[in-house]
């Protein structure tokens, strides 16, 4: 078997492996798919090649040159198909394909047909080769002008395109010179030159540099590949070289020997000190942001507020490395989905744009768990503009997604090398410790909030039970005062009966009297409930703030004994439904806090509806109603309030929940801080671990439904403050 029948099977071997390989890697994939059919070309090219030159007959020879031939002419095809694919014009030039295949077809004929070349015969000891016809002529001109053509569309594209398709696209070019050199090497033995074809191995270097464009996401930089191969090639040029020439005039004696052990010793060393010297003047600039974002990276643990952190980082990074768009992403676990927290430009997406815990982003970074690049990341965003979406650099604490930046191309048209996604995955790491400390801040401030809020809960606690103790005591006189008042006219009306008949002034005042008497009773019974309504609210020595069975009647009672106190009325229209059985399960001060809440909302939404949305005919029509109901369920206990009021717009109705958000005016309601529902919302999810939910129509009414568990469990039955 001869050196060169040994290039015709690396190249069929190689090229057939290679491409199944990114066939199977990705089969729907248009750039794949083509090369595999641009690979398989070459592997018939090197089948008939390898073939070819171990036959020694002239019909088997000629047989199989015909194979190799009709390889060759599809190479070019198919690879000026893929070009077109890899440049994103295919779709435009479909005609012009068509005609090049067309064209390349009548060759294939030709060579069928034995007109491109007159028979085979032996040259130089290399096998037998053909004597090429006129029309051969015609071929080879035609496919200088393929290759050309292939060549002007790759460097027009590599002018403008950017990122991992403009390294693709000089990987493309690079392996297509020594591609076509290792197979143009062929052609001047065919006019029987003597220049024997060795460098026909080349052809698999040009598969292997192409598949690799294509299969890795992470590429080296072309030049860095270049120089390495070339400082490769001068190194041990002369680590084997020197030793030759002196063994070449000593005989190869010991000294050559000698020689060639200290400079196989030292051409490793050598290599790598070049290298590093050369690959340090082409990344210089790579090499220097890197340090930056490095440095960066113990920065950001100082930052405390989680919003600025995202900025700040989105910050450095535009900054640094100059790209054309990053956003930052980071879990909102109440919302089971990740928010954006900034973004360089609007346009991509919207302000308030969330991605759910089951999105393919999100399935893929958990996945791989480190940055993601190229074709991975533009297969998932395929709504985005092209070069939005390069990069995907997740951070996780263990399993946890805490966040994920998105990167677009480099402003510079680079591309992101593997040196780039490793700092990317060392600022991820530091980014995820970052936000678990701005976290572990933030959940610490909110617990020395609710401890605040629970301690002056406390006080006020304190304070109301001594001040209505205080009161209950002067209402004790009043009532006494009162009661002897009417039992002293009861007992002079029984003495002297006929002093009233006689004197009708002395009977109207002590009538008068005697209701003065029995409305001091009654207002010393209505703010003795007052009183009881607040104590049940702000007390806290006992089990309500604790989770334990409690009476919805009760609550419901001390809620509209607030409102009642609120508005300064004396009773509110309020329809409770519920069985006979209504306990429920949660903490005592929070639900009626709840509950007192939405009653009072629900109270203000129909006397805005009655003073401000209907005409005098209309009120006297309007009939205000508050709905109480409660359902139990296996697992749960639903309470619903449902009002006839004014309702919600349609646009407030995503914000209802939101802090500092509020539909009343201050000639509306005595109350507009905003942050009634809010706290009534973390109170219920939060602490409850249950639901609440509402559905409303614009001037019809509104209905909240608050779903709570049967039984909170573990750790969640034990003391939560009061927020």
């Amino acid at each position: 078997m001869t050196f060169l029948a040994i290039t015709g099977l690396i190249n069929f071997l190689t090229s057939v492996l290679f491409g199944t390989f990114i066939f199977i890697k990705n089969p729907r994939g248009q750039q794949n798919r083509q090369f595999f059919y641009f690979s398989l070309s070459v592997g018939l090219y090197g089948l008939g090649y390898f073939l070819w030159q171990i036959s020694h007959e002239q019909a088997t020879a000629l047989f199989w040159f015909n194979v190799l031939f009709i390889g060759i002419i599809l190479i070019n095809a198919t690879l000026l198909h893929y070009v077109l694919c890899l440049v994103s014009t295919f779709n435009k030039k479909k005609a012009e394909i068509i005609v090049y295949y067309s064209i390349n077809a009548i060759f294939i004929v030709l060579n069928l047909a034995s007109f491109l070349y007159t028979g085979l015969e032996p040259r130089h000891e290399l096998g037998l080769w053909p004597n090429p016809a006129m029309l051969f002529n015609g071929y080879l001109a035609f496919w200088v002008w393929e290759a050309l053509y292939i060549f002007i569309l790759l460097l027009r594209y590599m002018k403008k395109a950017t990122g991992i398709k403009r390294e693709q696209t000089k990987y493309t070019i690079v392996s297509g010179l020594i591609g076509f050199l290792g197979g143009a090497s062929n052609w001047p033995m065919w006019f029987g030159i003597h220049f024997p074809p060795y460098a026909n191995f080349l052809v698999a270097t040009y598969v292997c540099l192409m598949g690799y464009a294509i299969a890795r996401y992470q590429l080296l930089d072309i030049k860095v590949v270049l120089s390495r191969t070339g400082i490769f090639l001068g190194v041990y040029t002369l680590v084997l070289g020197i030793p030759f020439i002196i063994g070449f005039h000593t005989n190869f004696g010991f000294l050559s020997f000698v020689i060639l052990f200290i400079l196989a010793t030292m051409g490793p060393v050598i290599y790598r000190y070049l290298q590093g010297k050369a690959e340090n003047v082409i990344l210089a600039r790579q090499r220097e942001y890197q340090k930056i974002l490095h440095d960066s990276a113990k920065i950001i643990l100082r930052v405390h507020n989680i919003n600025r952190l995202g900025k700040l980082i989105m910050y450095g990074v535009n900054s640094v490395m100059k790209v054309e768009y990053a956003a930052i992403f980071l879990d909102d676990p109440e919302h089971e989905s990740l928010r954006l927290v900034t973004a360089s430009d609007s346009t991509v997406f919207p302000p308030e744009a969330k991605i759910g815990y089951d999105d393919p982003a999100v399935d893929l970074m958990r996945k791989f768990k480190k940055p993601v690049a190229h074709e991975l990341v533009s297969r998932i965003f395929t709504s985005a503009p092209e070069g939005k979406f390069s990069m995907l650099v997740p951070s996780f604490n263990e399993d946890r997604l805490l966040g994920f930046m998105v990167l677009g191309d480099k402003a510079d048209g680079s591309f992101y090398s593997a040196d780039d996604i490793n700092t990317f995955d060392i600022l991820s790491h530091q980014t995820a410790l970052a936000i678990e400390n701005c976290l572990y801040i933030e959940e610490r401030k909110k617990t020395q909030d609710r401890l605040f809020e629970a301690e002056k809960l406390a006080l006020v606690g304190g304070m109301a039970e001594g001040v209505a103790h205080q009161i209950r005591n002067r209402l004790n006189h009043f009532s006494l005062a009162a009661m002897q008042i009417r039992l002293e006219i009861d007992e002079c009306k029984g003495h002297t009966p006929d002093l009233m008949e006689q004197n009708a002034h002395i009977g109207h005042a002590f009538n008068a009297l005697q209701e003065i008497a029995e409305s001091i009773i009654d207002n010393v019974k209505k703010t003795n409930s007052v009183i009881k309504g607040i104590l049940n609210f702000t007390f806290t020595n006992d089990n309500k703030n604790y989770f334990s069975g409690l009476s919805f009647r009760e609550i419901l009672e001390g809620a509209k004994d607030l409102v009642r106190i609120k508005h300064g009325i004396e009773d509110i229209p309020i329809t409770l439904e519920c069985d006979e059985n209504d306990l429920i399960y949660g903490i005592m001060t929070q639900l009626m806090e709840a509950i007192y809440n939405l009653i009072d909302n629900a109270y203000e939404a129909t006397n805005e509806k009655m003073k401000n949305h209907m005409t005098q005919e209309q009120r006297k029509q309007f009939n205000p109603f508050i709905l109480v109901r409660l359902f139990s369920k296996p697992d749960s206990f639903l309470i619903e309030i449902t009002d006839n009021g004014v309702g919600i717009a349609d646009e407030d109705k995503k914000k209802i929940f939101a802090p500092y958000f509020t539909t009343k005016s201050s000639h509306k309601s005595k109350s507009i801080s905003g942050i009634g529902l809010y706290v009534v919302h973390r109170m219920i999810t939060e602490n409850h671990k249950g639901k609440i939910w509402f559905t409303s129509e614009f001037m019809k009414g509104t209905s909240f439904f608050i779903s709570l568990p049967i039984q909170v469990q573990g750790s969640q039955q034990e003391n939560i403050s009061a927020l």
